[in-house]
């Protein structure tokens, strides 16, 4: 690491509060700390998608999928495909691709149901197949986001993790995709090993000591299996292992990712199905588990890792596979329209400002259970922090600043478990104020378990007005449903449109009057039928969460 010598190089002091005689008291001890670069080009916080292998209905995408794809903004996306698949079916789901695109997101490839090697003659000819696909997608398709690929996941082939005792045939089969990649002159890099958990990532350190000549990036997982959520020593534990990865791949001169990360699993079998999920799913602790997410993740920009993807972005359908059930997902599937789970709300906001490319600092707080994370973005120059506090107490943050994005204020958005902002369409919450610099200095006070981020990505600009609003009764499935059109927003930070309904003819534009939000500019109202009159608005809503007149 170098040290940081120009924007933004940080001082961060903290001034922590103490309970005294059932009153708050602010202590006089400050400590300052530097920070240094731990990442040149830091790729972004995203998730592992398997949406596109549910393939939902067109409405579904529009006001689920793509909707919050846009909003979250990852700039990194791990994605499983089938063997199995031909062009008609990589077809058939490049619209979720499509916005991926249009996100400038980041692919990561691997291969789920890896079996299917065995009923080729030989693993060249599987090879092929596989390389028909993926080059079909990134020369044919025009996705050239797409920039890695494992051959199985977590080193899977007829079983889980299979390959762990037989490296050499997954150097074996890597070294065959290396070659046809070659070939073709596709550009995709190989990833070695995508182990799991970190007791496997020995694995990671045969590839680079046998198989770095064909690897392009080194990359693992891990779930935090062994830490409940209050544990405060997970954070040095998953810090070291972050460095460990990446030092490794920095000395190969490579980057590191991890694929897939999250909290405590919860994996029974019910009547021979098993149902995998996070074991605080619907529980009282459900609130803090995106702390604990967001807590791992400052622990792998500050330990140098290039890129993360949570586990999953969604729930899988309950019908997905009639012996596996999968609700690891930040929304759900069928249940309840789709709705969100708390950790949205926390891990939405890191997916969303901690985009790559960017320049990644190690910040160390001198408050031991303060977690920091702090970046540039290397395209508009904005910074964005996050702040989890681990205290039981609020705790007061003063915050030097040498250099700013222009002394523009920062952004204040909050995740607080004791107050979980909820939207049933899914928006993120929006900013809860503006912290501008006080002669260097950003100030504020840190709720108890709670994430904070700062930001400067964001303009003031709101979206113009939607124009041509229009709606008129369609015959639909055998009813009669109220069809809306309106003209699209030319805005290039476009991210969606919320719909809102009323009896009366004055629209009121809040929670209880909004009944979507769609990436589309049509929406069908299937909640009502054998209408009286009913009146509807729109609003356009950017990148920035501005929201049009």
């Amino acid at each position: 690491m170098r040290k940081l010598l120009i924007l933004p190089a940080l001082l961060i002091a903290f001034s922590c509060s103490q309970q005294q005689s059932g009153k708050t008291k602010i202590g006089t001890s400050t400590s300052e700390i530097t920070a240094n670069i731990v990442n040149e080009k830091f790729g972004g916080v995203g998730f592992h998608v398997f949406d596109h292998v549910h393939n939902g209905p067109r409405w579904h995408y529009e006001q689920v999928f793509a909707k919050r794809w846009k909003e979250l903004n990852p700039s990194f996306v791990r994605l499983n495909d089938d063997p199995a698949w031909d062009f008609k079916k990589i077809d058939s789901i490049s619209k979720y691709l499509e916005v991926m695109k249009e996100t400038n997101t980041e692919i990561y490839f691997t291969s789920w149901n890896t079996d299917e090697i065995k009923k080729y003659r030989t693993e060249k000819e599987y090879v092929k197949h596989e390389t028909d696909n993926l080059e079909y997608l990134k020369k044919q398709k025009g996705f050239k986001n797409i920039r890695y690929y494992c051959m199985a996941n977590e080193l899977s082939l007829d079983k889980w993790a299979s390959m762990v005792d037989d490296l050499e045939y997954f150097r074996k089969v890597q070294g065959l995709f290396y070659d046809e990649f070659k070939a073709r002159n596709l550009d995709i890099n190989l990833l070695a090993t995508d182990s799991s958990p970190i007791e496997y990532w020995h694995t990671i350190q045969w590839a680079s000591e046998n198989m770095d000549s064909i690897t392009g990036i080194y990359g693992g997982h891990h779930y935090i299996n062994n830490y409940d959520l209050f544990d405060n020593s997970f954070y040095k534990f998953f810090l070291d292992k972050m460095k460990w990865g990446s030092g490794l791949a920095r000395s190969k001169n490579k980057r590191f990712i991890v694929g897939e990360f999250g909290a405590k699993q919860n994996s029974n079998i019910i009547d021979s199905v098993r149902h995998d999920a996070c074991m605080y799913n619907n529980t009282p602790l459900e609130n803090y588990l995106g702390i604990q997410v967001a807590e791992a993740i400052i622990a792998m920009i500050n330990g140098g890792i290039y890129a993360c993807g949570y586990w999953t972005f969604s729930d899988f359908p309950s019908k997905y596979n009639s012996h596996y059930i999968n609700k690891w997902g930040l929304f759900r599937w069928e249940v309840d329209n789709y709705t969100t789970k708390p950790s949205y709300y926390c891990i939405g906001l890191l997916t969303r400002f901690f985009r790559g490319p960017a320049e990644a600092y190690e910040v160390v707080s001198s408050d031991s259970l303060i977690r920091i994370a702090a970046i540039k973005n290397l395209e508009t120059g904005t910074l964005s922090i996050a702040v989890v506090n681990r205290n039981d107490d609020p705790e007061k943050l003063s915050l030097k600043m040498v250099a700013s994005d222009g002394g523009k204020p920062f952004r204040k958005y909050l995740y607080d478990p004791a107050d979980v902002p909820f939207n049933y369409f899914g928006d993120l919450q929006s900013y809860s104020g503006k912290i501008a610099l006080q002669k260097g200095f950003l100030s504020d006070t840190l709720p108890p378990q709670s994430l904070v981020v700062y930001t400067t990505a964001y303009d003031d600009d709101p979206p113009a007005a939607v124009a041509g609003l229009k709606w008129e009764i369609r015959k639909i499935e055998d009813r009669d449903r109220a069809v809306l059109d309106w003209e699209p927003n030319k805005e290039k930070d476009l991210c969606y449109y919320r719909i809102y309904r009323s009896e009366k003819p004055e629209v009121e534009i809040s929670p209880r009057k909004q009944i979507a939000s769609t990436v589309s500019n049509q929406y069908i109202d299937k909640s009502v039928h054998n209408m009286p009159a009913y009146y509807y608005r729109v609003i356009a809503v950017d990148q920035s969460g501005n929201g049009s007149k």
